[in-house]
C-alpha cells in the first residue's frame, strides 16, 4: 500500500493549499515515485501525479502520489483479462509494443483523464484513509487502480504523447508572455466526495469478473448492464435529473448529475471495452441451400406419410408446421419471438389469394400478427407481411406449407387463435431437430464438426439468413430494411409496416411488400 500522505524530503510540499486560494498547474508536478523499489525522481512533464498533488484536502494532509509511467501498473493478485489476437491454431500473436498494453501508465496519462489516486478515491468515497493491512481497503485499491488504468488506455499511447506535447508548448507560451499559471488551468484538488463515479466503475469492473457462459469472464455486453441499472436508479431518484433542456416537441434534454455520466466513467468504459474486447455470438443465418434441404426432407417425409393407407394426421400436422416455420418465417423475414404472435385466422383467409388472383398480384398469402413486437409494445397492435406463395429467384414454396399446415388445423376445427400456440421454447426441439437431420444427410451444406444448438438460433438465424440471401438476390435495400421493420430515415415503408394504426391500410403496400418475397 502507498499511503497518499507520505512526504519525501527531496520535494517538500505547501501544506496550507485549500480549495478556495491556490491553483496547483502541471509546472508543480515534480516528486518520486512512490513504488517503494523504484523511488526515482520524477521530473516536470513525466510520469502520473494524482491531481490532488501537493493538496491538502480537509483533515487529510497534502497528497504526494506520483509515479513513473512504467511504475504505474496493477495492484493485488487478481488476473484482470486482456483480450489478445489469436491466430488460426488458436497462439496469441502480438507486436512487441503491444505486450504491455492496458498493464501500464503513459507519460501524460493524467493530462489527459481526470485521475485521484487509489488513497484520495477511498477518501472521496468512504470518508477516511485505507487502512494498511484491511482486505477489503487493499481490494479496493487494486480496483481502483484497474478503473484507472482502463480508463488511461480509452486513448492511444499516440494520443496521450501527442497530448503532451502541445501542453508543454503551451507551458513555453506561458514563460514567453510572463502569464505563468495563467494559461494552463488548475489540476486539482479535487472535492472529499466522488466526483468520477468512481463507485460505480468498480461495480462495473466487478461485475466483469463473473464467470462467463463461453468464455471464463462474462462479455462485455452482460456487465455494462451495471452501469444501465445504476443509470436508472440514479435518475429515479432524487436529484438523478434535473431542468429540461431546449425542450421542442418530444425532444427533450435533462441535466443528470447521475454518476455514470460523468466524464471519468464514460472514459473508463470505452477503455474497459477496449480491454476485455467483445465475442458477438450471432445466430448463424441458415443459407439457402439449408432451406431447401429443409423443404426437400420435410416434402419427402410429407409424401410418405400420405401414402399410407391411414395417414397419422398429428404426424403429418409436424411435417407442415416444420415446413411453415422455416420456409414462412424465412421468406416474411419475421423474428423468432414473432412467429407464435401469428394468428390464425387471419393467415387462413389470405390463402384465398392463392387460388383467385387480385388484380396483377402473384399468388400470395399473409402472416398476421397480433400483439406486442419489439419494435412496438402498444396494445392491440397488429400488422402482417405478405409473402408469394412461389418465390421466383430460387422456386422456395412456402405457400406449399401455409396451405397444407392451416387446412390440418382447419380441418381439425380450429377456428381462431394462434397459427403456433404457446411460447417460442415449444418449437425449440423441432427447430434444432430438423437441422440436426439436414446435417446428417447434407454433411456439404453443415459441417458434422458444427454444433446445431450452439451455432443456430431460434430466434434470428431464419431471419439473417433471409436478410443475406435478399441481399445476394440484389433486392433493394431500403425494401429489406423495411420487411425487417429497421428504422431508417431512408425508408419511408418502415413505420407502415409496423404500426397499429396501419393495418388496414397496408394492402395499399401489397405490390411493394410481394417484391421481397418474389425475389428470392
Amino acid at each position: 500500500m502507498n499511503p497518499c500522505s507520505s512526504l519525501f524530503a527531496s520535494r517538500s510540499c505547501p501544506t496550507d493549499l485549500t480549495l478556495s486560494k491556490e491553483r496547483v498547474t502541471v509546472r508543480d508536478f515534480i516528486g518520486f515515485c512512490n513504488l517503494r523499489s523504484c523511488r526515482k525522481r520524477i521530473p516536470r512533464f513525466k510520469g502520473i501525479f494524482c491531481a490532488n498533488y501537493c493538496c491538502g484536502r480537509g483533515r487529510y494532509p497534502p497528497c504526494n502520489s506520483c509515479w513513473c509511467a512504467e511504475c504505474f501498473r496493477p495492484l493485488g493478485t487478481t488476473k484482470f483479462p486482456v483480450r489478445k489476437t489469436l491466430d488460426e491454431d488458436g497462439i496469441a500473436i502480438e507486436r512487441e509494443q503491444d505486450e504491455d498494453r492496458f498493464l501500464v501508465g503513459r507519460d501524460g496519462d493524467h493530462l489527459m483523464t481526470p485521475f485521484q489516486c487509489e488513497t484520495c478515491q477511498v477518501r472521496n468515497i468512504t470518508g477516511r484513509s485505507p487502512i494498511e493491512g484491511n482486505t477489503a481497503d487493499s481490494l479496493s485499491m487494486e480496483f481502483i487502480r484497474r478503473v484507472c488504468l482502463d480508463a488511461f488506455w480509452a486513448r492511444e499511447p499516440s494520443t496521450v504523447s501527442n497530448n503532451l506535447g502541445v501542453v508543454k508548448r503551451v507551458v513555453t507560451t506561458e514563460n514567453k508572455m510572463g502569464w505563468i499559471n495563467l494559461i494552463i488551468p488548475p489540476m486539482g484538488p479535487f472535492p472529499l466526495e466522488d466526483t468520477f463515479g468512481m463507485g460505480a466503475a468498480v461495480a462495473v469492473l466487478d461485475k466483469s469478473m463473473d464467470p462467463g457462459r463461453y468464455e471464463a469472464q462474462v462479455q462485455y455486453a452482460t456487465f455494462r448492464k451495471v452501469r444501465s441499472a445504476l443509470t436508472n436508479l440514479g435518475q429515479a431518484g432524487f436529484g438523478g435529473l434535473g431542468d429540461v433542456i431546449g425542450a421542442y416537441e418530444k425532444n427533450r434534454t435533462w441535466i443528470s448529475s447521475v454518476d455514470t455520466h460523468k466524464f471519468f466513467f464514460h472514459r473508463y468504459m470505452t477503455g474497459i471495452h477496449k480491454r476485455v474486447g467483445e465475442e458477438i455470438r450471432r445466430d448463424e443465418p441458415i443459407s439457402i441451400g439449408v432451406l431447401k434441404a429443409i423443404h426437400r426432407i420435410s416434402d419427402q417425409r410429407w409424401h410418405c406419410e400420405v401414402s399410407k393407407a391411414n395417414p397419422n394426421v398429428r404426424v403429418l400436422e409436424e411435417i407442415a408446421l416444420t415446413g411453415l416455420w422455416f420456409l414462412g418465417g424465412f421468406c416474411t423475414g419475421l423474428r423468432g419471438e414473432e412467429m407464435p404472435l401469428v394468428e390464425f385466422a387471419g393467415t387462413l383467409g389470405s390463402l384465398d389469394h392463392m387460388t383467385h388472383q387480385v388484380g396483377d398480384l402473384p399468388p400470395h398469402f399473409d402472416f398476421v400478427i397480433a400483439g406486442r413486437t419489439k419494435g412496438n409494445q402498444v396494445s392491440g397492435s397488429k400488422f402482417k407481411v405478405s409473402c408469394v406463395a412461389v418465390t421466383e429467384g430460387t422456386g422456395l414454396q412456402p405457400g406449399v406449407w401455409a396451405w397444407r399446415y392451416c387446412t390440418l388445423l382447419k380441418n381439425k376445427g380450429k377456428r381462431g387463435g394462434f397459427l403456433f400456440p404457446g411460447p417460442l421454447s415449444n418449437y425449440e426441439e423441432m427447430f434444432y431437430s430438423m437441422l440436426e437431420d439436414v446435417q446428417s444427410e447434407s454433411p456439404d451444406l453443415i459441417k458434422p464438426s458444427v454444433d446445431v444448438r450452439e451455432v443456430y438460433g431460434i430466434l434470428r438465424s431464419d431471419r439473417r439468413g433471409v436478410t443475406a440471401h435478399a441481399i445476394n438476390m440484389k433486392v433493394d435495400r431500403d425494401l429489406i430494411d423495411a420487411i425487417n421493420r429497421w428504422r431508417s430515415e431512408r425508408s419511408s415503408l418502415v413505420p407502415a409496416l409496423d404500426m397499429a394504426g396501419m393495418y388496414a391500410q397496408i394492402d395499399f403496400l401489397k405490390p411493394t411488400v410481394l417484391r421481397f418475397s418474389l425475389a428470392l
